[in-house]
Formats: structure tokens, sequence, C-alpha cells
């Protein structure tokens, strides 16, 4: 009786053992695709325990070392966007222009955080763009690009950490087609939704399927797949404009209801791919009237990587076209913090003795700064170069003022209301003529042209100005008008700078010694007197 009773209770114990393994197993099985329950939600934890900590210490010292002084709360007059792709953990990664270590990325949020920057939302922006709203001065727009998971798993506890948003731009191709489960480099439909719910990350569209070269001639050459028309092989023949239009306003239009269908989100942003809006087109230069006109029909706003003679942050007003600040791994975190620091509205009542890089910027050419100079000249491949002012972008009625000095080249010039490399003002000075000109990016033409011998210019050290109220131009050289114009109500506003050139190339330069700049409705006829005197 006894031997049966341990059997019965053997038996019962091996089922209980079976159900148990049967349990544990459909358990396990049943969570390997929870989002909660793998290996990298509890690195993350850990990530975002151990950043903590690590900028509290950081933090700490940085407070310490700092004098104590009182801080004074200004309004944002610009905001800056910046651009990461792949956070990369290896340690055995080389450099690749794109993407950037995870030691260089969490230094540079620290360094911004400790120095006051805050990251803003898309909602925050739009009203900054629009007026309705005031922002901290150091307010910034925190993006990522192509919906990578290296750019979310390493990423997502430091900002959790610093109290940090951001906003991803999701390839809607990759991340949320069929069957997305076991790709490793792309976002799945369920961590998009994870990233919404913590509500640190926003999501934005980067294209369906518009990150991709595409063949667009006989030879197999690669090109941009919504800036090219493609090469219809079967058919012997490149797309025509309408089958073009037809293609990429589908894969925009697509993308967008994905993420809107699939997310339950709003989408109001769209990020070129390659930051190429129609300018690099290998076979079809329409593209970028075509592309730009369908994208806005689509997404009220876009953003693309600021050229190097762009303003590289963004002002307010009515603007859908966004610029934002491609950093990889060959920006150091300094060079990040001066150029934020730079890209900061200044003050149109300026002045400048070049004892340090106040925010000139070559648009072109180089420029360099040596013992209370800046010297502006042309390179080897250039006939020409242009240094602006970063930050000056909002200036309106305005006096600009310069001491220089031609060192090469027969011509220079004094630019205004500056807006890009393609958009400005100038008063140009050649050894016999002095002009006012207006120059948009299809066109360059002068609106005023004075015929006069001006070669005592040259290798002397003169005061020229540029006076810019409403409408009318006028260019003064120690402090006698020459030439004088209206310009288009485009012009405006706009900043200032100096450009240099000449027939040859490697030939133009100018040195810089001083500048001063005021606003129009200032004490201005006691100003322009000081300086011409100097």
């Amino acid at each position: 009786m006894l031997d049966l009773q341990l059997k019965n209770v053997k038996f019962l114990l091996t089922i209980a053992v079976i159900l148990m393994v049967v349990g544990l197993i459909y358990g396990i099985s049943s969570l390997k695709g929870n989002f909660y329950w793998n290996q990298k939600y509890f690195k993350m934890q850990w990530a975002y325990l151990k950043t903590k900590v690590e900028f509290f210490v950081e933090e700490k010292k940085s407070r310490n070392q700092a004098e104590n002084s009182a801080i004074v709360a200004k309004h944002a007059g610009s905001v800056p966007i910046l651009l990461y792709h792949g956070v990369i953990e290896d340690p055995n990664w080389k450099p690749d222009g794109v993407n950037i270590s995870l030691e260089d990325f969490r230094r540079q949020m620290f360094a911004l955080k400790i120095a006051g920057y805050e990251t803003i939302s898309t909602k925050d922006f739009l009203d900054f763009l629009a007026g309705r709203k005031n922002l901290p001065e150091k307010s910034f727009l925190l993006t990522f690009d192509d919906g990578r998971q290296d750019s979310f798993y390493p990423v997502d506890p430091i900002l959790k950490a610093l109290g940090y948003t951001a906003v991803m731009n999701v390839i809607t191709g990759r991340s949320l087609a069929e069957n997305n489960e076991w790709n490793h480099f792309h976002l799945t439909e369920d961590e998009l939704k994870k990233m919404i719910k913590s509500g640190r990350w926003e999501i934005e569209s980067h294209t369906q399927n518009g990150h991709d070269f595409v063949k667009i001639d006989a030879g197999g050459k690669q090109g941009h797949f919504l800036s090219n028309k493609l090469w219809l092989k079967y058919e012997g023949r490149l797309e025509t404009d309408e089958e073009y239009e037809k293609r990429i306003r589908d894969d925009l239009a697509g993308a967008k209801k994905d993420l809107e269908k699939k997310l339950g989100v709003k989408v109001f942003f769209f990020a070129y791919p390659f930051g190429d809006f129609g300018s690099a087109s290998e076979n079809f230069p329409a593209s970028r009237e075509i592309l730009t006109r369908v994208v806005k029909e689509i997404y009220p706003y876009s953003f693309y990587q600021a050229r190097r003679h762009d303003f590289p942050a963004n002002y307010p007003g009515k603007f859908y076209l966004l610029k934002r600040i491609n950093v990889d791994s060959s920006m150091s975190t300094s060079e990040l913090l001066a150029l934020l620091k730079t890209s900061q509205a200044k003050d149109n009542n300026f002045q400048d003795h070049f004892e340090n890089n106040q925010g000139w910027v070559a648009g072109w050419g180089s420029i360099d700064f040596q013992n209370g100079l800046m010297l502006a000249r042309s390179t080897n491949s250039e006939d020409s170069s242009l240094a602006f002012l970063n930050g000056s972008f909002g200036w309106k009625n305005y006096f600009f003022q310069g001491r220089v000095k031609i060192l090469a080249g027969r011509s220079f010039a004094l630019v205004g209301r500056y807006q890009n490399g393609n958009n400005y003002i100038s008063c140009d000075f050649d050894i016999d003529h002095a002009a006012v000109s207006q120059r948009t990016r299809d066109d360059e033409k002068i609106l005023a042209e004075n015929s006069l011998d001006l070669s005592y210019l040259k290798n002397r050290e003169i005061t020229v100005s540029l006076r810019a109220n409403g409408n009318d131009i006028e260019c003064l050289v120690e402090g006698k008008t020459i030439a004088k114009a209206r310009v288009d109500s485009d012009f405006l506003n706009g900043g200032v700078g100096f450009k240099t050139w000449d027939e040859r190339l490697n030939n133009s330069s100018l040195l810089v010694k001083e500048v001063r700049v005021e606003k129009i409705g200032s004490d201005f006829g006691s100003f322009r007197g000081a300086i011409a005197r100097k």
C-alpha cells in the first residue's frame, strides 16, 4: 500500500515537473518578442543608472570649477537643430564621416546640459517659428535619421538621465515593412511604439523607400532616388517628368500614411535623405523645383543639412525648409559648443576688433585670424572668398562699416542682407567702378553702378560702409556716398559679410581690421563719423 502511494506521489511530481517545464518554455516563448523582456532593454536600464551617476559627478565637478556669476535669462532669437545618425558602441569602430561613437555622443550631451542647453519639442519649435512662444536662449531640437536601432538603444538612457527629448526620422519601407521583426539594424513597429510611449521620442518621416540609390542611366550609374529620374531598363529610357513626379509623390505620401496609420501619430516633418532636396541631382536639375513643391504639398515642414554658406540655426518666420547641423565623428565637443554659441542671434549694435572669432564663417574660400585682424582670401581652386557673421540673419536696418585693406586682386565687396551664399546684396568696389548688386540663386544683377577711379584703394587702409534701411541700400567710401539703389522686398533682412574676387584663382585677399554695425534709429551720424576718422 505504501509503495503504491509512493508511486502515485512520484507520478504526480513527475507530471508537475513536466507541466512546470512546459509552462516555463511557453512563458519564455511568449516573452521572447516582448520589448520589456530582452537583453537590450535590461542593458538600457543599467546604462540609464550608470549615466545618471556619471552625469552627477561631471556636473558637480564643473560646478565646483566654475565661477559664481549671475545668469541672466534671455529669450532665443534663433534655434539650432542637431542631426545625428548612428551612435556606435563598438570600441573598434573607425570614424566614417557619418556616425559618432557613444563615448563622444555622451560627452557632447553632458557638455550641452552643463552649459545650460535644453531640448525642445517640435511643437515648441513651430510655435517659436510662428512667433507664438518665447524659448530660452539655449534651446535646441535634437534629431536622428534613418530609424536605426543604434540611434535609439545607446541614446535613450542618456536622454532619460538628462531629461532630454529627440525626434527620430524613419524610413518606413524598412521599419514598418511586413516581417521586419528579424531586422537588427532598423527599428521595428513595436520598438517605435515603445519610443513614443516613453514620451522622450517623436517620430517623423524620412521617406518610404526613397533612401536608396537607383540606376539613372543606361550604363548603370547610381543616383539618389528622390532627385533623379530612374532609368527604365526594359524601355531603354529615363522616366518622363510625369512618371518622376508620380513616383516621388507616391513614396512621400506613402511614408506619411504608414506612420500615421500604424503608429497613430500626426506627421508634420520630412527629412530629405542625404540632405538632398534636388541640389545634388545627376540627371534632372528640375527635380529641385518639383521635389520641394511635392514635399511642401504633403509635409508642412522639411529638414535638410545646412551647407557651408548657410546660417546654421533657424530664425522666426514663415519657413518650411529648415536647416540642421550635421554632427559626426569629425566634430569635437568644443567645436559643437562654439558653433552653438556663435549661432545665437546677435544684437545688431555690434563691433569686432578680431581678438577672437565672434562667429565669422567662410562661406567659401578661407578666413584666418591673427593679431587683431581677419584675412579673407580665395584658395587654389577658387577665384573668390566670402566671410559672413553667424547670428546676424535677423538683422534688418543697419549701418555696417569696416576698416579694410586689399592685399591681392582687384575687387572686394561689403555684403549686406546676407541670407545664404545664393541670396544677398552687396556694395562692390573695383579699381574702376562701384556698384550695388543683388544676388539670388538664379540671377545676379547690378542695381546701380558708377564709374570711378578707385585704384587708390589698393594696399591702403580705408573705411567702407553699407547702409541698409528698408529697400534702400547705400555704399560709402571714407564716409562719402558713391552708389545707392533700391532692392527687392525679399531682401529686407539678413546679415553682414565680406567678399573678394579676381579673374585668377587664388589671387584675391582682403585684410579686415575693424567692424562696426549699428542699428539705424540710434545715433547714426556720430557713429559714422567716429569710425571714419580712425
